[in-house]
């Protein structure tokens, strides 16, 4: 009943010139990922801590490129050049989706405190998310081949469209539901249960905001897929592939600039050993312990010294006084019987 109001009140009527106008907004938010994304791999590259959050935000990248350019030839031309912007397009949205993911799920694991048992679940989760993610596209690559003759519609304004079925838009949407979940429930467990401070705390609050954006990004655009509005669903995949790329980015951004406006000078040298980016665990400068050691000796007996040594400190460090104390006791027995 909810749905079929829904489907009354959205205007089926619309031009290609309007969806046009709206794909160039799209694209701007797009584009805005894309330079975030830009930014953080050199700025983590400049302060020498790419890891592999950064290598799964890259790959991200690539591919929310390709789906730019992609969309941008399936709106903005007609066939056959639309047809081959199409196949990009799709081809290249679930990636996108799947390795901002991954690249939020090791942010996480990034910032918590580091242990063996937190590694393996995280590989453990990532391994998750790459066998959903396969399934997904195998049954979604299935679907568009098994039939090409849906080639030559002109569903999408003159274009080519084959919206998704049932079954498919349910699969996608309960895997999307269950790896929002994770990124949404770990940071709050890991952050329920280990004591952070006050950066770190809100470092993984941004972490579990931006999770939950994309989440209701990706509910908008299952319900258009099932409420057949196919010149409204496309626009909405761009603007979940817009918010993914942001977010996916917008830590380092953020972190950057709060360090930034605070210092109200640039970031320190790559050689420093500070909290850079706000995003890792602080490691408080190491002290070193001088170490002393005190030797006494008595030379009134011509039978040999006593010597006795206090020490604190390593092993090596006393074990090179007492071979001092013993170097001296001989020079001081020869001196004695000469």
């Amino acid at each position: 009943m909810f749905l079929a109001a829904l489907h009354i009140m959205v205007d089926l009527d619309v031009s290609l010139d309007v969806i046009r106008k709206a794909s160039v907004g799209t694209a701007v938010l797009e584009v805005i990922g894309l330079l975030l994304a830009v930014f953080r791999l050199w700025f983590r590259f400049r302060i020498r801590r790419l890891w592999w959050e950064d290598a799964w935000a890259f790959a991200a990248f690539v591919f929310a490129t390709n789906y730019l350019t992609g969309n941008w030839l399936y709106v903005h031309y007609g066939k056959p050049t639309s047809t081959v912007g199409y196949w990009i397009s799709i081809l290249s949205f679930n990636p996108v989706i799947w390795l901002v993911r991954h690249s939020t799920l090791f942010s996480v694991a990034r910032i918590i405190y580091p242990s063996l048992t937190l590694r393996r679940m995280v590989l453990g989760i990532a391994l998750m998310f790459f066998l959903l993610f396969v399934s997904f596209m195998v049954a979604k690559l299935w679907y568009f081949c098994q039939n090409l003759s849906w080639m030559n519609n002109t569903l999408y304004l003159g274009n080519v469209l084959l919206p998704l079925d049932t079954n498919l838009i349910i699969f996608e949407l309960t895997t999307d539901f269950i790896a929002d979940a994770i990124l949404i429930v770990l940071p709050i467990r890991l952050l329920w249960s280990v004591k952070l401070p006050t950066r770190q705390r809100r470092m993984i609050l941004l972490v579990f905001a931006s999770g939950i954006t994309v989440t209701i990004a990706a509910i908008c655009r299952a319900l258009c897929q099932l409420l057949d509005l196919n010149l409204i669903a496309p626009l909405v995949m761009d603007v979940e592939v817009a918010l993914s790329s942001i977010m996916c980015n917008l830590l380092v951004f953020v972190t950057f600039m709060y360090r930034y406006g605070r210092s109200a000078s640039p970031p320190p040298s790559t050689e420093s050993d500070e909290d850079d980016d706000y995003t890792t665990l602080f490691q408080p400068r190491q002290t070193t312990q001088i170490l002393t050691t005190t030797e006494v000796g008595r030379a009134d007996y011509s039978s040999g010294d006593e010597t006795s040594t206090r020490s604190s400190g390593c092993t090596s460090d006393a074990t090179s006084g007492i071979s001092d104390i013993l170097s001296s006791s001989e020079e001081q027995s020869e001196k004695d019987s000469s």
